[in-house]
């Protein structure tokens, strides 16, 4: 399957989109705290025990950032969570059949939902890495509403599935996925959909929680 970037934008959009979307809406409007103080260190290079900067240079090199994110120095407090969330990260991101690009939109799709300001500026930072075009990117930033027509019909539906996947995946049914296999996707494909989406929200449950900050070198990717 092409990935996000590469598909042209459709002009229509079937009836069949516009009622998933509405499903959708509105977004949560939960108030907006303030931004508080992140409730964990970070764990620097320098004052962390060899297993864990073993790990944070693996997940530099593997996920091509220009340094170790704050989400990652976070997790080095704890070897066990941050292996753990590092392997699962890079079983469901990184390999496997749907394109990585997709997956990123999945990421930031439901971290919008979600209202996850981390997980959403560091996954589109990830888009920008991949070549995920940026009107693309806008569209999902900004909640798969108004620029609904800047997605290609495959990443739409893909990205619908999992926002539902994340939020209300009780409410799954029969023609949500076939909106996927419309689209070609098997039963592999689809299960990688929906571990993003699960993947998805667990990091935005982590980055709430730990509230930690946004890092500046997201802006530069």
């Amino acid at each position: 399957m092409p990935g996000a970037a590469a598909v042209q934008c459709r002009t229509t959009v079937s009836l069949g989109h516009l009622n998933r979307l509405r499903a959708l809406r509105p977004f949560s409007v939960r108030a907006r705290r303030e931004r508080a103080m992140p409730r964990f260190p970070l764990i620097h290079e320098t004052d962390a025990p060899d297993e864990v900067t073993e790990i944070y240079r693996d997940f530099q090199r593997e996920m091509r950032f220009p340094g170790v994110p704050n989400f990652v120095r976070m997790l080095g407090a704890s070897h066990s969570m941050l292996a753990g969330t590092w392997g699962l990260l890079k079983h469901v991101l990184l390999q496997g059949r749907l394109p990585r690009s997709t997956k990123e939109l999945i990421f930031v799709a439901i971290a919008v939902k979600r209202e996850c300001e981390y997980c959403k500026e560091a996954h589109a930072a990830c888009c920008r890495i991949l070549g995920v075009d940026d009107n693309t990117i806008r569209a999902v930033m900004e909640g798969l509403t108004d620029d609904v027509l800047e997605i290609p019909d495959h990443t739409r539906d893909i990205l619908l599935f999992a926002i539902k996947c994340g939020d209300a995946p009780e409410r799954l049914n029969h023609e949500d996925f076939a909106s996927l296999t419309r689209h070609g996707l098997d039963n592999e494909q689809t299960l990688e959909v929906i571990a993003t989406a699960a993947m998805a929200v667990y990091a935005t449950i982590i980055a709430e929680a730990t509230m930690v900050d946004v890092d500046a070198m997201y802006e530069q990717m």
